[in-house]
């Protein structure tokens, strides 16, 4: 056996290992997405929060004023 067949049935080996594991990524991530009932809305789960900033926010607001 010479190193080119050796090379050669290696790699192919390695492209039939990364088909099998793509085909079984893409499958357990469609079962995953079927499990999602909920719709993405983007929307915050708590907005008020966001209204109000906190003092590391506050800080660091001054710090940007006092650069600028």
């Amino acid at each position: 056996m010479n190193l080119s067949f050796i090379v050669n049935s290696l790699l192919i080996i390695i492209a039939i290992l990364m088909f099998f594991y793509i085909i079984s990524f893409k499958s357990k991530n469609a079962t995953l997405e079927e499990s999602i009932d909920e719709e993405y809305t983007g929307a915050a789960k708590n907005p008020d929060k966001l209204a109000e900033p906190n003092d590391e926010a506050l800080n660091e607001f001054e710090k940007l004023l006092r650069n600028f």
